[in-house]
């Protein structure tokens, strides 16, 4: 099975998944099973530098996944998905950057 089949597959049997929020815990303990992490993980066990990024490479390739999928199938998009700016410009202003900065950026060149 894909990532890509795998991910909407989850997305289409737990809810929570589309949601923004809940996103990153879905994806890093679909990307610790896809490495073989996740027993090791739940018993505290500490996992290397290889096996490390190995699971980066898998949560990256598993978050592609899950864009790719709400892309395309608007059923199984969460309620945040038409807030996106919005969400995104309000962790801006919180980590202190201000929103727009390269959008604005960019309209001047």
């Amino acid at each position: 099975m894909t990532d890509y089949q795998l991910v909407e597959q989850k997305l289409e049997n737990f809810p929570d998944f589309r949601e923004r929020a809940f996103r990153t815990k879905y994806l890093a303990i679909l990307a610790l099973r896809k490495c073989g992490l996740e027993e090791r993980w739940k018993k505290m066990n500490p996992i290397d530098l290889l096996e490390l990024s190995d699971f980066a490479i898998a949560y990256d390739s598993m978050r592609h996944a899950w864009t790719d999928v709400t892309k395309e199938r608007e059923d199984l998009r969460g309620n945040d998905w038409e807030d996106k700016t919005t969400l995104c410009q309000k962790k801006q202003i919180e980590l202190g950057y201000e929103p727009n900065y390269y959008q604005d950026t960019k309209s001047l060149q």
